[in-house]
């Protein structure tokens, strides 16, 4: 008995489940709507799709395939489509309307729910585009053909797209169009899937859609993206025409606001940050920079991209005063130059710009204390007077060794030369002390000597005995110096 009661209970469940798969089944199809259907067969010309289990339909088999004609379904999958039309219990699905015959009845279907419309656009007319759909003409406004309307509004013409009917007047006869609606809403779908997907620090892949000056748009599946010009490369001075609207490029997300609906990319940080390679460098190495930027100090030039050394006004030359680093450089000259110093801590580099001249310190030594030097003044402060000998050396004449510096903006103004004799020479550090009272008690003392040896009766002449004391008294503080 209980296994009688079993098999009833069995049976009764089976029953359910039949009847509630039922009710899923339906048959009372109607033009405009929208369902989901199985692929079943795929012919040369017509596909049948399983739609609820009990009916099937017929999709024309080129909807499935791409521009190039390559399937993009098999058989078992799953595909959105709208029912076109139901006759004699023939049912016909599309994608979209508008590949095969449209009437004004399905044209208002369409627009009553919403349905995609494919169009052809064969005139630009005033305020828009005139739009055919199987012998049907729309309109299309400029503001509704793209979501960003191109100022070449003839590429537009000729080409088919698909739409969605906004308006639907005069039984048909004024019908216009939206492609801007149906970019939006895939927008918006593909923005909704990306928010789950995407991430900071992901590596994606775009097409260039726009280049400007500050950088470049790049479209991601739909949605945009922007590198930032200081997110194109390491180096400061970002080369844009290398990259063209249309190509593809990788890049690193480095920042997602959803809020804002914008994501910054970046390309620079795909490739190893530069400094990383600075041990291929060393000071005294000489190497070809390029001139990236320029300032009243100095100038930066670009070892390689990323990888900057700056050239000091008083690295500019070795025998001349640069006042201002325009004055010998612009930007972008190639120049030759040295590694001074190199300072990893704080990515400093200190060059020298290579001019050919001989360097005068090289050839410097202690021989030169006490030797008569002319130069031209170059500079004067409150501490002394900057003096550029003839050789190209930069020399200081302490205020105390000057002859004249109760005044010395008067009595020393820039470009006059003076006579000055070497005090100290430290060529390590170019440091190079001058002395201009130095050379005129030289000269004082050149003169005694010459006296002494053209007069033959100084030791007889009265004159000339007055004349010995003076100098011996010269003498003697020349050496108490």
């Amino acid at each position: 008995m209980s296994d009688k009661f079993a098999v009833d209970d069995a049976e009764d469940e089976d029953f359910s489940i039949l009847f509630e798969n039922s009710l899923k089944v339906r048959d009372d199809f109607s033009a405009g709507d929208k369902i989901e259907a199985t692929i079943v067969h795929i012919g040369a010309e017509d596909t049948f799709l399983d739609i609820s289990g009990k009916s099937e339909a017929l999709i024309d088999t080129s909807e499935l395939k791409d521009k190039n004609g390559n399937l993009l379904y098999k058989k078992g999958d799953k595909v959105t489509v709208y029912i076109v039309s139901v006759k004699r219990g023939e049912i016909k699905a599309g994608l979209k309307i508008g590949s095969g015959e449209v009437t004004p009845e399905l044209l208002l279907t369409a627009f009553q729910n919403n349905m995609p419309i494919e169009g052809l656009v064969s005139a630009e007319v005033k305020g828009g585009y005139n739009v055919t759909i199987s012998g049907h003409r729309c309109f299309c406004p400029y503001s509704q053909i793209d979501t960003k309307a191109s100022d070449d509004k003839s590429k537009y013409l000729n080409k088919s797209f698909v739409f969605k009917i906004i308006e639907f007047k005069e039984n048909g006869k004024n019908i216009i169009l939206s492609r801007r609606v149906l970019l939006d809403e895939a927008k918006k779908e593909k923005e909704a899937g990306l928010k789950i997907s995407l991430k900071e620090g992901d590596t994606v892949s775009g097409t260039i859609a726009s280049k400007h000056d500050f950088g470049m748009f790049v479209s991601l599946d739909g949605i945009e993206g922007m590198i930032p010009k200081s997110e194109i490369s390491w180096s400061r001075s970002a080369d844009l025409s290398v990259f063209k609207e249309g190509d593809e490029v990788k890049a690193k997300i480095i920042g997602i606001d959803w809020n804002k609906n914008k994501i910054t990319l970046s390309l620079k940080q795909l490739i190893d940050e530069p400094w990383t390679n600075i041990k291929n460098y060393s000071e005294n190495q000489v190497l070809s920079c390029k001139v990236v930027n320029l300032i009243p100090q100095g100038a930066f030039v670009e070892i390689e991209p990323g990888i900057e050394g700056f050239i000091h006004v008083s690295k500019m030359s070795h025998t001349k005063r640069i006042n201002k680093a325009e004055d010998v450089l612009k930007r972008g000259d190639i120049v030759s130059s040295m590694i001074i110093s190199i300072d990893r801590d704080s990515r400093k580099i200190s060059m020298q710009l290579m001019t050919g001249e001989s360097d005068p310190w090289q050839a410097s030594s202690d021989s030169m204390i006490n030797e008569t030097r002319k130069g031209i003044i170059e500079s004067v402060n409150n501490s002394g007077v900057n003096l550029r000998l003839e050789n190209g050396m930069l020399g200081f004449i302490p205020k105390n060794e000057l002859s004249a510096s109760n005044d010395m903006q008067k009595n020393y103004t820039t470009g006059k030369e003076l006579t000055v004799t070497v005090k100290d020479i430290q060529a390590s550090s170019k440091k190079l002390i001058l002395s201009e009272t130095g050379a005129q008690k030289k000269e004082e003392l050149s003169d005694y000597n010459s006296f002494l040896k053209n007069s033959n009766e100084a030791s007889s002449s009265s004159l000339g005995n007055l004349l010995k004391d003076k100098f011996d008294n010269i003498k003697k503080q020349v050496n108490d110096k």
